[in-house]
C-alpha cells in the first residue's frame, strides 16, 4: 500500500510538471518534425496508410516501434501525427519514469529520495519529458521505458543465478527476452542488456590479487583461467536466450522493412565522433547532462564502488555509457544521460544521502538550486530556427528563451560560451572540494536515512 501512495505521488508531480509545460510551442524547424522527426514521419505515414512493407533510411528504420504507436493511435483518435505523438510519447515517458522509481526502491528506502532522484529525470530540458512537448516525432521515450522494463529483471535475474535456481532463472529469462526484444525495435541500443548479463558473474574479479609489480603472462593466464571457469557453469546457457530473441526480431524486421539507400554507417559514425569530439567539449556535454550535482559524484567514489564491483553488469552499463557518450552524436548530453542513468542517478543518491547525513548540508541545498537553474526548471526551450542571436551570459546554462536552441549543447555552442560554462563547472568543484575538507565538529546526531 506504501509503494502505492509514493508512486501516486509521483504521478502527481509528473502531471503538474505536464500542465507547467504544456505551454511550451512546437519547434518550427520542419513544421513541428525537426530534424529526425521528419525520418520518423514518414515511417509513421506508412504505418498509418497500413503498407505492407515499410520504408525508411538508417538508423532510423531500425526504430519503427514508436511510429508505429503514434500512427495506431492516430487511426483510433482521428487525432493529427503531430498531437498523436506527444500523448503516445508523454505515455512512454511516464512509464519510463514509474519503471526507474521502482529501480531506485531497489537501492533507497525514503521516498523523499528516490523521489528527487526522480525528479531531476523529470525536468531535465534535454530529456523526453520536456522535449516531447518541443519535439514530439523523438523516439527516446519509449525507448527509455523499454530500458527501464529490462534493468528491473537484473535484481532477480542475478539471484537466480546465484543461487543457481535453474527453473526460476528460465521464469526470468523469458519475460526479460521478450522485453529486450520489444525494446530493441524501439531503441536499437537497447539490446546491449543483452551482453550486460555475462558480467554478472563478477569477470572483473578474476583479477583479484593481480598486480602490475610482478607482471608476468603465466600471472595473466591463471587470471584468465579463473574467469573462464566462472563461466563454465550450468547458468551461463540461460544468457543466450535473448540473444536467440534479438535475431528473431531481427529477422522479423528485415522481412517487413526496406533500408533505403543512404550513407548512414554506424562504423563512420563512431570513428566520426571519436576523431572529431574534442574532450573539452565531451566534458562540458557530461557536466551540462548530470547539472552542477555532479560534482559531488568524484567526493563519493567510495560509496558506489563497492555496488559496481559486486554488480558489475551495473559497471558495465556505465562504462558503456560513456563511450555512447563520446561516439553517440552530436548530442552528448541525450544520449549518455539516456544510457547512463539508472547507474547514474543511484551515484546521486549515494551522494545526496552522504551530504545531507553531514554538516554540509547547506551546499546540497546550493547545488541543487544551481540544479534547477541548469536543468532550466523556470524556462521554456527557444524555438528553432530563430532570428534572436542575443547571447545572454551563460550561468550553468542560460536564462530565458532569447537566444538560439542549439546554444544548449557543448557541440552546437559558441566557443566564448562554452569556455564559460566549463569554467563554471570546474569552479563549482573546486569550492565543493573546499566545501567538503573543511573540518567542522560532527552533530551528535544525524537524520536517520536507511
Amino acid at each position: 500500500m506504501k509503494r502505492f501512495f509514493e508512486v501516486a505521488a509521483i504521478t502527481v508531480v509528473f502531471l503538474l510538471i505536464c500542465l507547467i509545460y504544456k505551454g511550451q510551442p512546437i519547434i518550427s524547424y520542419h513544421d513541428g518534425f525537426s530534424w529526425d522527426g521528419e525520418y520518423y514521419k514518414g515511417i509513421t505515414e506508412q504505418f498509418y496508410q497500413g503498407s505492407d512493407r515499410i520504408s525508411g533510411e538508417d538508423p532510423f528504420i531500425k526504430r519503427p516501434g514508436t511510429p508505429y504507436l503514434i500512427a495506431a493511435y492516430s487511426r483510433l483518435s482521428g487525432t493529427d501525427l503531430l498531437h498523436s505523438a506527444v500523448l503516445v510519447n508523454l505515455s512512454g515517458m511516464y512509464l519510463a519514469t514509474i519503471f526507474l522509481f521502482l529501480w531506485l526502491g531497489f537501492f533507497f528506502k525514503k521516498f523523499w529520495l528516490k523521489g528527487t532522484l526522480t525528479f531531476l529525470f523529470m525536468i531535465a530540458w534535454y530529456l523526453p519529458l520536456r522535449v516531447t512537448l518541443y519535439d514530439p516525432m523523438a523516439t527516446d521515450a519509449w525507448g527509455a521505458a523499454w530500458f527501464m522494463a529490462g534493468m528491473l529483471f537484473l535484481p532477480a535475474i542475478r539471484t537466480m543465478f546465484e543461487r543457481k535456481k535453474n527453473w526460476a532463472l528460465l521464469g526470468y529469462m523469458l519475460p526479460f527476452s521478450l522485453v529486450v526484444e520489444i525494446g530493441s525495435l524501439f531503441r536499437e541500443s537497447n539490446a546491449v542488456l543483452f551482453l550486460a548479463l555475462f558480467f554478472m558473474v563478477n569477470p572483473l574479479h578474476g583479477f583479484d590479487g593481480f598486480s602490475l609489480k610482478n607482471f608476468s603472462f603465466s600471472q595473466v593466464g591463471r587470471s584468465l583461467q579463473k574467469i573462464w571457469k566462472m563461466y563454465l557453469v550450468r547458468q551461463t546457457g540461460f544468457l543466450f536466450i535473448p540473444l536467440i530473441v534479438i535475431l528473431l526480431a531481427k529477422n522479423f524486421l528485415s522481412s517487413h522493412t526496406t533500408v533505403e539507400p543512404s550513407e548512414y554507417s554506424y562504423v563512420k559514425t563512431l570513428f566520426k565522433w571519436f576523431y572529431t569530439k574534442s574532450l573539452p567539449e565531451y566534458l562540458l556535454g557530461l557536466f551540462q547532462a548530470c547539472g552542477p550535482l555532479v560534482v559531488l559524484l568524484p567526493f563519493y567514489l567510495k560509496e558506489i564502488k563497492g555496488l559496481l564491483w559486486g554488480k558489475q553488469e551495473l559497471l558495465f552499463l556505465l562504462i558503456l555509457a560513456f563511450i555512447f557518450g563520446l561516439v553517440g552524436g552530436s548530442d552528448t548530453e541525450r544520449i549518455f544521460f539516456e544510457s547512463a542513468f539508472p547507474i547514474l542517478l543511484i551515484w546521486l543518491g549515494y551522494a545526496i544521502k552522504a551530504i545531507y547525513a553531514s554538516s554540509k548540508r547547506w551546499w546540497l541545498f546550493v547545488l541543487c538550486l544551481l540544479q534547477v537553474v541548469s536543468f532550466r526548471l523556470f524556462w521554456n526551450l527557444p524555438d528553432y530556427p530563430s532570428n534572436n542571436w542575443s547571447i545572454p551570459f551563460p550561468f550553468f546554462g542560460f536564462f530565458g528563451d532569447g537566444f538560439q536552441y542549439l546554444f544548449l549543447y557543448s557541440h552546437h555552442g559558441q566557443y566564448i560560451l562554452n569556455t564559460i560554462l566549463f569554467s563554471e563547472y570546474v569552479f563549482l568543484f573546486l569550492a565543493t572540494w573546499y566545501v567538503l575538507s573543511r573540518k567542522t565538529v560532527p552533530k551528535n546526531q544525524k537524520p536517520d536515512l536507511e
